[in-house]
């Protein structure tokens, strides 16, 4: 990329700290983005996505109802109790299984490729592109970050999550994504971080992947097999670094966005080195700041299940509680963490039809404009089978919110959700992973 741009451009950003807080100016966009850009802003609204993954599912007779219809109307399990103000915004579909997931302690690491990541031939381990992935190659053109991952640290164990992400690149490497909610903050809105900074940085990792690279190419002729595939699998990734870098340089001169945010103090979101309640509730405020600059539309969030139980003083993790069997005590503290669960999402619905949308022309709402799973690659006891969905945002075509809806045969492929997302979305595919159909009949 050719780093000296137009005069007048770098005269206007000439104070470099000031730049930072300037609101999203769409003729500061690197050209090729302003054409897309002002189309967007005569009519044609951008559609947001998120996917939220808690791990370990819910306890059955505390989340699933036995009865389809409205909401409102029938029998709601106890754990839907925070969730009331709200039914008339959110849709639980059930008989969504991840047959291919062949890890049944580890639901996230196949929840969006709907892959068995021990069945590729030759390799011990593996996985495939994830959906979010799918649509960000399409999504994420004119904004400043393709995708935005978002992920809870390695110490929270036993969630039932596996793997290190829930997002994967199209060669089946992982995007591990971030974890503390001030380094968001930072990759949101510039933490007061000079381009002089940011382009020494650039340069500095541009120059280790190239030695990375010229050492793994001539280091090829003496692997066996097995090895170049592993090395293959890792410049590939290099590669996609590479890319992402290079998609920084480009968006160096245009300013960060205008924020009202206060930056976050991780010492105190991460008290006592977990990631609990207000680590999610802070993750969650960082999502609806990138869509409203319009930073990045596609977004994930393997959350921290783990870290809930603790933010809640449960000392089970959600292994254990997953096994609950007829242990009263269990199943009590079964219910704390599924009405928890249902109060963050319930408040995240708040939030989003509150939010109004700076894209959208006729003055919608980021809830008109988003399609966002909430819910988990595994149901409890490890099945893989009607795992957790849960469906908010006006972006679902044809969806009229507020129902318990059942896909018409047991064990339909979760991918037939994913693929109905990409569509309503504006990605164009006709299925994705092990698809079969799309989840519109079910609408119906």
């Amino acid at each position: 990329m050719n780093l000296s741009t137009s005069s007048n451009r770098r005269s206007f950003l000439r104070n470099g700290a000031k730049a930072i807080t300037l609101p999203f100016l769409g003729s500061l966009l690197p050209t090729a983005l302003q054409a897309s850009t002002n189309s967007t802003l005569a009519g044609n609204t951008p559609k947001r996505l998120l996917w939220m993954s808690m791990g370990h599912g819910h306890m059955e007779k505390h989340f699933y109802p036995e009865d389809s219809g409205s909401l409102t109307d029938i029998s709601l399990p106890p754990g839907w109790d925070p969730i009331k103000k709200n039914l008339r915004h959110t849709t639980l579909v059930s008989n969504f299984s991840n047959m291919q997931n062949k890890q049944p302690h580890e639901g996230s690491e196949a929840v969006l490729t709907c892959a068995n990541v021990i069945g590729f031939p030759g390799k011990a381990r593996h996985n495939s592109v994830s959906c979010d992935q799918v649509a960000a190659a399409h999504l994420g053109k004119d904004t400043r970050y393709q995708s935005l991952q978002l992920n809870c640290p390695k110490s929270d164990t036993g969630n039932g999550h596996g793997g290190v992400a829930i997002s994967y690149r199209e060669d089946g490497s992982p995007l591990t994504g971030l974890d503390s909610p001030l380094e968001v903050y930072r990759r949101l809105f510039g933490g007061n971080v000079s381009k002089e900074e940011v382009l020494n940085t650039l340069k500095q990792r541009k120059s280790i992947f190239d030695i990375l690279e010229f050492e793994s190419s001539s280091t090829k002729r003496i692997l066996d097999r097995e090895d170049r595939e592993k090395l293959e699998e890792y410049t590939n990734s290099i590669r996609d670094i590479e890319l992402t870098i290079s998609r920084e340089e480009e968006w160096l001169d245009v300013p960060y966005p205008k924020t009202t945010m206060k930056a976050p103090n991780d010492s105190q979101v991460l008290a006592s080195g977990s990631h609990g309640e207000k680590a999610i509730r802070t993750m969650q405020q960082l999502i609806l700041a990138a869509w409203k600059t319009d930073t990045t539309r596609v977004v994930t969030y393997r959350m921290p299940d783990a870290g809930l139980l603790k933010s809640m003083d449960i000392s089970s993790t959600p292994h254990t509680l997953s096994h609950y069997g007829s242990n009263s005590s269990l199943h009590e503290l079964n219910l704390r963490r599924t009405r928890k669960w249902m109060e963050l999402y319930s408040d995240f619905i708040d939030q989003l039809r509150s939010a109004k949308d700076p894209m959208d022309p006729n003055g919608g709402t980021l809830f008109d404009n988003s399609l966002v799973y909430c819910g988990g690659g595994l149901r409890t006891a490890h099945r893989n089978t009607n795992v957790p969905c849960l469906l908010t945002g006006g972006g679902f075509k044809g969806l009229t919110h507020g129902q318990h809806r059942f896909a018409p045969n047991k064990d339909t492929p979760l991918a037939n959700l994913w693929t109905t997302m990409l569509q309503d979305a504006g990605v164009g595919v006709d299925r994705f992973a092990d698809a079969n159909a799309t989840a519109h009949s079910i609408w119906g």
